[in-house]
């Protein structure tokens, strides 16, 4: 059955969820279900979108206050006569909730992070993008056969390098033989930059010529930059920014490390084992379900830079077993991660939804 659908998002920059709506629109639309994508306006998410051959509206969406976001999600409903919303981050969710309170379209929220169920109360089905998210949903009260868990899905043809590895790290100053560590993540707090950073010195003690390669942007970014110059490794690390070549670079990295003090998902996790590369982050959250402790990557407690640092010599140590780490992550990331799986079971999370 065929759905009109419009995602509603309100995105503060391009990250995880926004490319994951950016996915489904594009995968879902494939399948015959119409697509288009409402965001708050954010021209550098808006235009990201269109780049990508989304359908995009823009409207004042923001804020769990902003009493003219109901009128503005309702008209641009009925502009394309959709009969479900699939929300995406909270302030999108609580108006989309509203609105099927109010007799509007059937609303589905998908759950991307840990967040209050407040915001999901009036929703008729949720979508969690791991257990550990569906569990902390469940703590607060949401009953069970209300979340449906789905975690984020890797596309290869889509996420694929186009570039020569070795020209990417030539570009960037590091030679065939270079050890490199990457990280790609928003450059927050609770994406554990400050044990990264503490872990760095530790790792050039035993291996001086390994580079550290930062993808994303966000407000820690002069503290990481004073933190690199004060500890003396500044000529070690590249603050790269947001880059819409990620495929490219992090199949230059040698190895993924993303220490998150509790990531929901981590799609980023599956992108680099789909690309080969041994994944390091912290045993917490949904961690725990995007990487294999042992066998697609190494897990680690959060705030605990030293035990990072370890898991990270032990790959740069043994680059075979760090090859076998990777062969193992592609494999997995194929297999459970994959679009065909998902497809599917989104679009019986719509007809439930429709029923």
């Amino acid at each position: 059955m065929a759905h009109r659908v419009l995602q509603v998002i309100t995105p503060s920059h391009m990250s995880g969820a926004e490319t994951q709506v950016v996915r489904v629109a594009k995968r879902m639309r494939e399948r015959g279900h119409q697509m288009p994508v409402l965001l708050k306006r954010h021209p550098g998410v808006r235009d990201e979108m269109r780049s990508r051959g989304i359908e995009v509206d823009t409207a004042s969406i923001g804020g769990k206050a902003n009493l003219f976001a109901l009128a503005a999600i309702a008209r641009v409903v009925r502009r394309h006569q959709a009969t479900l919303t699939h929300s995406s981050l909270s302030t999108a969710s609580w108006w989309c909730g509203w609105l099927e309170a109010l007799g509007g379209p059937r609303s589905i929220g998908h759950v991307h992070g840990f967040t209050s169920a407040a915001w999901h109360r009036r929703q008729r089905h949720l979508i969690a993008v791991s257990a550990a998210v569906r569990d902390d949903l469940v703590a607060q009260g949401v009953p069970t056969d209300r979340i449906t868990v789905l975690p984020n899905a890797v596309d290869p043809a889509e996420f694929q390098p186009t570039r020569d590895p070795l020209a990417v790290r030539a570009e960037l100053g590091a030679e065939a033989d270079t050890p490199v560590i990457g990280a790609c993540g928003h450059l927050s707090v609770k994406k554990g930059y400050r044990e990264l950073f503490a872990a760095i010195p530790q790792v050039l003690q035993r291996v001086p010529r390994a580079q550290f390669w930062i993808l994303g942007q966000g407000e820690l970014r002069g503290e990481l930059e004073a933190a690199a110059t004060a500890g003396g490794f500044a000529n070690r690390v590249r603050l790269l920014g947001y880059r819409r070549d990620a495929a490219d670079l992090i199949n230059a990295f040698d190895v993924f490390c993303l220490p998150s003090h509790r990531e929901p998902f981590g799609l980023v996790y599956v992108e680099a084992a789909l690309l080969g590369k041994p994944v390091v982050g912290c045993r917490a959250g949904g961690a725990c379900e995007s990487i294999a402790d042992g066998e697609s990557g190494l897990l680690v407690p959060p705030f605990d830079a030293d035990a990072l640092a370890e898991a990270l010599l032990t790959l740069l140590d043994d680059p075979a077993f760090a090859q076998h780490m990777g062969a193992t992550g592609r494999e997995r990331a194929l297999d459970l991660f994959g679009w065909h799986q998902y497809e599917a079971a989104l679009e019986a999370v719509y007809d439930r939804a429709a029923a």
